[in-house]
């Protein structure tokens, strides 16, 4: 059983390449990958190819495990079914390039490569803070009823000097009248 499942999880590529296969080792918010292909003839260095939505990553070298099995680790910051190309190199310097496999394809559970979903519904964004209006508006009016009871008071004590004011100027005319008569 553990055979057919592994094939069914695997992807054969074209020649000089063979089955190649993928696992997650640790899934977190990020994803560490375990890769291996298998390639025909010597070959000095296999490389893995990632290709993420947001372009092409830096190339993973491959270690050769001596039966034609290359393996490596890949280490993604995000959780992305990103896509994978191998490169075989000779030791004259050309290479060959296999076609481009999703991480599903090649046996990554589809749900670990998805972007994880919340568990819990998101909190409730916090509204404004209704003490701190009300007490906004509490000051605001404070300072409202300070000015009106400074005008107020500004205009009581105009009034009581020109009431003042009126004593003195009707007392002048009843002195003139006194002026007059001498």
């Amino acid at each position: 059983m553990p055979v057919l499942l592994a094939m069914l999880l695997s992807v054969v590529l074209g020649a000089p390449f063979g089955e190649a296969e993928a696992r997650a080792l640790e899934v977190d918010t990020g994803m560490t990958i375990e890769i291996s292909v298998d390639v025909d003839g010597g070959r000095s260095a296999v490389l893995a190819r990632v290709v993420a939505f947001a372009g092409e990553l830096p190339p993973v070298a491959l270690v050769d495990q001596g039966d034609g099995r290359w393996v490596g680790i890949l280490r993604l910051s995000g959780r992305e079914d990103v896509q994978v190309a191998f490169e075989a190199i000779d030791g004259g310097g050309s290479s060959d390039i296999s076609e481009l496999s999703t991480l599903t394809e090649l046996g990554v559970d589809p749900a670990v490569v998805s972007p994880t979903r919340p568990t819990t519904p998101p909190a409730e964004e916090p509204g404004p803070n209704w003490w701190l209006i009300g007490g906004a508006v509490a000051g605001i009016a404070a300072l409202v009823l300070l000015v009106a009871w400074a005008v107020v008071g500004v205009a009581d004590k105009r009034s009581a000097d020109s009431g003042d004011t009126a004593d003195v100027e009707e007392r002048e005319p009843d002195s003139e009248p006194d002026d007059a008569e001498d």
